[in-house]
């Protein structure tokens, strides 16, 4: 009975860890800028496509995951962890508003990167 239960367990985690990756937008931290930020090579279109400026997704960067604002202009409220649009430079990055996001979560270039919605 434990080992039926047990791997029932074990099918339904597997099920949901694979559907919560496969309806996410991967990419990896390709580098940590002077401020501590993360930026990613995902293309923003791409992310757009799934979720809107605006609402709120969850990143997983190794054992990071976090819920953050889907944000076109930097929220500036003091320790403010957010995923940041950047229109003219026409990338993503991930911050903390007045902190180094890199350094504090421990996040470094190369890092694997899921956004997903909440």
């Amino acid at each position: 009975m434990k080992r039926t239960v047990c791997f029932l367990l074990l099918i339904t985690t597997i099920v949901t860890l694979s559907a919560c990756v496969a309806g996410g937008v991967k990419g990896s931290v390709v580098r940590v800028s002077d401020s501590g930020d993360a930026e990613l090579d995902i293309m923003p279109q791409k992310l757009l496509e799934q979720i809107d400026i605006g609402s709120t997704v969850i990143v997983s960067i190794g054992k990071f995951e976090k819920e953050m604002p889907f944000v076109d202009e930097i929220l500036t409220e003091d320790e403010k962890l957010q995923l940041y649009f950047d229109k003219e430079d026409w990338g993503l990055r991930i911050c903390i508003f007045n902190n180094n996001f890199c350094e504090k979560y421990d996040i470094d270039a190369g890092d694997k990167v899921v956004i997903g919605k909440k």
